[in-house]
């Protein structure tokens, strides 16, 4: 699905009539605020961390010393390694109080990906959260807001259930076991 379907949809959602091929989305008001509230969704549901977009990584520092870490990334887990933290869109050592490292480390990141490359059940969590926010926005009648939030919701639940379907992991892997078990 792309995006311009999905805010077709949104539109279609709030009563509104979807974009021709030829309408520009700058030039609708109510598809200017649907576009965002897409991008709102996109992004806050892509910062969950999903099959799809969460890679563990290896980060090699560069010539300079600097481990740096990309503006596509929605999150950086730095698993044990507590000490570290993301700023400046760099690696700091909290505790030696530097950007600067000389080994590699590993981080688990999520990924910000483009709406267009979203499995179907994502994109469909993605849409019925942005439809009932820009319906919210754009409408504001309450007496249909509930059934658009079991939409969601439902489109939440269909989302989660995929992501489960893909997720190859063990639970005797997890770092929460090891740490448990280590104790």
């Amino acid at each position: 699905m792309t995006e311009r379907e999905a805010i077709n949809e949104i539109l279609l959602s709030i009563n509104e009539l979807p974009l021709d091929t030829e309408d520009l989305i700058e030039d609708i008001q109510t598809a200017v605020v649907c576009e965002k509230e897409l991008e709102i969704a996109r992004r806050k549901v892509l910062a969950r961390g999903w099959v799809f977009n969460t890679t563990t990584m290896n980060f090699t520092p560069n010539v300079s010393g600097y481990i740096p870490i990309a503006t596509t990334f929605l999150s950086v887990d730095v698993g044990d390694n507590t000490n570290y933290v993301v700023r400046d869109h760099k690696l700091f050592d909290k505790d030696a109080l530097t950007y600067l490292f000389s080994e590699t480390v590993a981080l688990t990141i999520i990924e910000d990906i483009s709406f267009d490359d979203i499995p179907f059940l994502v994109a469909d969590y993605i849409i019925q959260t942005a439809s009932l926010q820009a319906y919210i926005k754009i409408v504001g009648a309450s007496d249909d807001i509930r059934v658009r939030q079991e939409a969601a919701i439902m489109a939440r639940l269909e989302a989660l259930r995929e992501d489960a379907r893909n997720y190859s992991g063990n639970l005797l892997n997890s770092t929460h076991v090891t740490n448990l078990v280590t104790r």
